[in-house]
This record gives C-alpha cells, sequence and structure tokens, in this order.
C-alpha cells in the first residue's frame, strides 16, 4: 500500500480582513539545512546546485520556502568542518547561491552552529546572503541592532517570520549578535508584527538531540511563543521529527527533523517531511486553508524516495507523537475532525 502525503483540513477559525479578491498562497516550511561538510566540499567544486537536485520537485510547490540554515555560510579558504571537531563546520560562500537558485526564500540563522567560526563567519554570513539576496533572520552584524523580522507578500498575503534559538554552542562574544530566546523581546517583537502581517510564523531552535519530545524547557518555550500570539511555530535541533499540535490556535511542529543533513547513524535522523501550507482570503476573510506533510528521505540530497514501510513507519510516528489525531481516506492523511469537509 503506497502511502501519500499527510493532509490537515482547514482549520475552522477564520481571520477576518478587508478585501474582496480571492488569493492564494503555499508557503513550505523544511527543517535543518547544513551546506558544510561533504556538502560544502562539492559547492566548493562548483556543484551549486547539488544538495537540492533531487528535491526540485517538492520546493516548487510553494510560491514561499522556509529553512534552518544550520550552518555560518564563510570563506575559510575551502575548509567546510573544523579539524578539531566534526560538529564545528561552514558553509563556503557559494552556498547562498545555492539557497537562492533552490528557491529557498527566507532561513533562519538563529542556531546553536551560528558562532561555530566566530565573529567573522558570524558577519560573512549575512554578508553572504546579502550578496545574493536571500532572506535571514535570528542574527546582525552588530551587538545593539535590532532583530527584525522578515515580511514576505505574496499574492497580497503577508507574512512575518520570526527567529529564536534556546542555545549557542561556544559562550563567548556573541550576546547581542543572535536571537538567543528571551520572553520579554519575543512578546514584544511578536505584538508588533502581528499588526502588520496577516499570519506571524517563528522558528524556534531548541530542545533535545534525538528525542522524542522536545523536553520540558523547549516546549514551555514554544507555547509562550504560541500564547504570545504566533499562528505557526516550526521547531529545529531534535534532528528527528517530532509531533504536531494545536496550542492558543496556533499550530506547534515540535520538530521538522533534517532536510539537507547527512546523518547515517540513526534510522529517524534519515526520516523526515516538509511542512507545505495553503493560505486563502476570501470575500474579506483569511484562513488556512491547508496543511500537508510531505514524507522524505534527508541527506546531502534529500529525496523523496522512501519506501512504503519507511513512509508507514514516519506516519505512524507522527500520530503517535502528535496530539491531533490522524486519519486516513482515499484522498489521504487527515486530521478529525474535518474530513466531512474534505469531500464537500
Amino acid at each position: 500500500m503506497i502511502f501519500g502525503a499527510l493532509i490537515f483540513l482547514p482549520i475552522s477559525t477564520t481571520f477576518t480582513q478587508n478585501s474582496d479578491s480571492v488569493s492564494n498562497v503555499s508557503l513550505l516550511a523544511l527543517g535543518d539545512v547544513n551546506l558544510g561538510r561533504t556538502v560544502g566540499q562539492e559547492i566548493l567544486k562548483g556543484k551549486t546546485n547539488y544538495p537540492f537536485e533531487k528535491f526540485g520537485c517538492v520546493l516548487a510547490r510553494a510560491e514561499v520556502v522556509f529553512a534552518n540554515l544550520e550552518c555560518p555560510v564563510t570563506d575559510q579558504n575551502g575548509e567546510t568542518q573544523s579539524p578539531k571537531s566534526n560538529v564545528v563546520f561552514c558553509a563556503p560562500p557559494g552556498a547562498a547561491a545555492t539557497l537562492r537558485r533552490a528557491g529557498v526564500t527566507v532561513v533562519s540563522t538563529a542556531n546553536n552552529h551560528a558562532f561555530d567560526y566566530g565573529l567573522k563567519g558570524l558577519q560573512e554570513t549575512i554578508k553572504f546572503l546579502n550578496q545574493d539576496s536571500m532572506q535571514f533572520i535570528g542574527t546582525v552584524m552588530s551587538a545593539g541592532e535590532e532583530f527584525r523580522p522578515a515580511i514576505i507578500e505574496r499574492d497580497r498575503i503577508k507574512f512575518g517570520i520570526l527567529a529564536y534559538t534556546q542555545t549557542v554552542n561556544f559562550h563567548k562574544s556573541w550576546k547581542g549578535l543572535i536571537s538567543v530566546f528571551d520572553s520579554a523581546r519575543a512578546l514584544r517583537e511578536i505584538h508588533a508584527l502581528k499588526s502588520q502581517v496577516d499570519f506571524v510564523i517563528v522558528s524556534y531552535h531548541g530542545g533535545d538531540e534525538y528525542k522524542d519530545l522536545p523536553g520540558e524547557s523547549a516546549d514551555r518555550e514554544m507555547k509562550l511563543l504560541a500564547e504570545f500570539g504566533a499562528d505557526f511555530v516550526f521547531g529545529h535541533h531534535p534532528h528527528v521529527p517530532n509531533g504536531i499540535e494545536v496550542y492558543n490556535g496556533c499550530w506547534i511542529f515540535h520538530s521538522l527533523g533534517n532536510a539537507v543533513f547527512n546523518q547515517p547513524q540513526r534510522f529517524w535522523t534519515q526520516r523526515s517531511f516538509a511542512a507545505l501550507l495553503k493560505f486563502e482570503k476570501r470575500n474579506g476573510q483569511k484562513k488556512i486553508s491547508s496543511i500537508e506533510l510531505i514524507p522524505f528521505h534527508p541527506g546531502y540530497q534529500p529525496s523523496t524516495d522512501l519506501d512504503e514501510d519507511a513512509i508507514e513507519k514516519l506516519m505512524n510516528r507522527i500520530q503517535m507523537l502528535s496530539t491531533v489525531s490522524i486519519t486516513h481516506t482515499e484522498r489521504g492523511y487527515f486530521v478529525k475532525p474535518f474530513i466531512e469537509k474534505a469531500s464537500q
């Protein structure tokens, strides 16, 4: 039996807006993208499109693509992994073009690897992303600068995207440069953003690596983001797919797992999903019209070549870890109690 992608049907909540036109926009959210290590070496050889060569069919399904960029982008004279530690890595300058050419719209740079190559690495990440017109959120050039959201508009629907990380690997001079989670600041930023956009999306980097659950502190902080007014919270850092819940009207994806990240030593680091969100404005109202989960095989070159058994295990895992109820119909996988709406 071949399993299709999970599809979450419209939730009943709508958001009023003064407009008589009809607009439709899709946004794709991915997990961790590491363009360093082996992938970085391929980019240095001139294979700029290498990591996304087998994934274009997925990326092309959305007008907006978001991912967590799990590495600095910096010129280290050909080095893409530290000779002293395999958990310190970076992407070469050409990685910015890799993202743009693949169709990625915006990335989060707020994660525990943001300072792997110090101030030079952080500032060059901003420099190279800016040079290739790649929007980013989560880091700034100088301490004291404001962490600005990305505001993206497609077909008269506006998205505001913010990013926070729970930790940074090196406790040195990064303070004020990386958007480490602070509840008071997050509250201010989300409240300010809600008045400017239709939907607020937050990237949250934290929790426990390789675990089924995010951990108490990460769970609490993601729920705070929901209470502050986020419409979606996308979790990163565990490197494995976690569950989904709706809390305070906000969709929380506790972990999107890996995307471009090769960790063959564990089963769930090699299986993940992308979240394809569809939004609509019609007759003065805006709403989430669907959420589809697209299973895929992460690695140096992510692809949708998972076999039936792997897809079934992935769907069972998501159901087990989620507070939403998922059921299968002839159209795919749906969240109850919205099955009847799908057939209308």
